[in-house]
């Protein structure tokens, strides 16, 4: 159980090993048509079990991943398919974000910890959660240091990286693309992969394209992203602006299209459909934004059953989270990320005392005691919004 703290404290309360009490935790199985991921490895569940935690495993929620029922079980968790059970736990974590079926079994005390996922979040989950007063976190969110996102860099990561992946295979001949390989071979040119956006996706899609041997060019709205990105490569690459004419000569010219702009330094409008009808048939469009805000006005969102959609000839790849293609990397990943904030919030007296007291991390909290404290999920849901630093005040 956590202990709720005064909103308005005098000073911070040390608290002994006595005043503490260990976490219980749940982990709950995802929709396998839209999540492959699990929020917890058996490594994972083994530091927080040998930390004194109780961990509950949803049976068969890292099938996807491939972590079978039996390794959590040596690692020390205990597995059910009672949903009731799972959510008789202090905090309730799950990759995708909290659906209506969910929230059915959430009460006042619990803390839900999830991707929150704007795009995909159900407003109705949303509704009930405020209405159970309940604590929901959205991973991608958490800071760990200022303006340092943990969760959202290491899935940035992984998505540029398998942006080009995915692209190269995209290319190939039997999945109906142009037939060509990225680095090209001896005598013949390499593949031009164009790059939308300056930040860490488009940081590692150019890095791993450049690995394979392939021209890259890399578009942006502002010249300084544009510098500390080629600065990072470490590699002289082509950069521009995103002016119309040059992206139009390149798009025409181009086999891989990554569209990775940064939410944080870029707001551009999407590149329209007059301008991807430029683009060479069989070539290819990889949106890593289609979670949040589209780069192309032609994307839309597709699934792990049917990723790939084509328009005028162009393969259009728009999974909304990329990463659950690789699911043990992204789900390892994850889990490093997941267990030391555990653990660092129960050192630190519980969840309540961890949101009064580290403003970096009270900044991931979107609903706090039946208020909605995410100003972005307000505005898409035409729902009332409070500051949780002033509510805490």
């Amino acid at each position: 159980m956590t202990t709720k703290c005064s909103l308005i404290p005098l000073e911070k309360k040390k608290l002994s090993k006595n005043d503490k009490k260990c976490l219980s935790l749940s982990v709950l199985k995802d929709n396998p048509e839209t999540e492959t991921r699990v929020a917890l490895t058996p490594m994972g569940v083994k530091n927080l079990v040998d930390s004194g935690h109780k961990v509950i495993i949803e049976r068969g929620a890292g099938l996807l991943a491939n972590y079978s029922d039996l390794e959590y079980v040596n690692s020390g968790a205990e597995i059910t398919s009672d949903r009731q059970k799972l959510f008789l736990s202090d905090i309730i974590l799950k990759v995708s974000p909290f659906s209506l079926e969910d929230t059915q079994y959430v009460k006042k005390e619990h803390t839900l910890v999830s991707n929150l996922s704007p795009a995909r979040c159900d407003k109705r989950a949303i509704e009930n959660i405020l209405k159970k007063k309940a604590v929901a976190i959205a991973l991608e969110y958490i800071q760990t240091e200022k303006d340092f996102y943990p969760v959202h860099f290491i899935n940035s990561e992984i998505s540029g990286r398998t942006a080009v992946f995915t692209g190269a295979e995209y290319l190939s001949r039997r999945c109906q693309g142009k037939g060509v390989l990225l680095g090209g071979i001896t005598g013949i040119s390499p593949a031009l992969v164009i790059v939308v956006g300056t930040g860490t996706a488009a940081l590692y899609a150019a890095k791993t394209a450049l690995s394979t041997g392939a021209e890259v060019r890399i578009f942006g709205n502002s010249i300084y992203r544009l510098s500390e990105i080629t600065r990072k490569l470490g590699h002289e690459v082509f950069t521009s602006p995103l002016q119309l004419q040059i992206l139009n000569k390149s798009l025409a010219s181009a086999d891989l299209v990554i569209g990775a702009k940064s939410m944080k330094y870029e707001t551009f409008d999407f590149i329209l459909r007059e301008s991807v009808s430029l683009m060479k048939k069989g070539s290819v469009i990889v949106d890593l934004n289609i979670d949040s805000c589209a780069c192309f006005e032609t994307s839309k969102p597709t699934t792990l059953q049917k990723p790939t959609f084509d328009f005028g000839g162009v393969i259009h790849y728009c999974l909304p989270d990329i990463a659950t293609t690789v699911p043990r990397t992204a789900s390892i990943a994850l889990s490093n990320i997941l267990y030391p904030l555990i653990n660092k919030i129960y050192n630190n007296g519980g969840i309540y005392q961890e949101i009064c007291y580290n403003q970096l991390f009270r900044q991931s909290v979107y609903c706090y005691n039946g208020l909605l404290t995410n100003e972005f999920l307000a505005k898409k849901f035409n729902l009332s919004f409070k500051d949780i630093d002033l509510y805490l005040m």
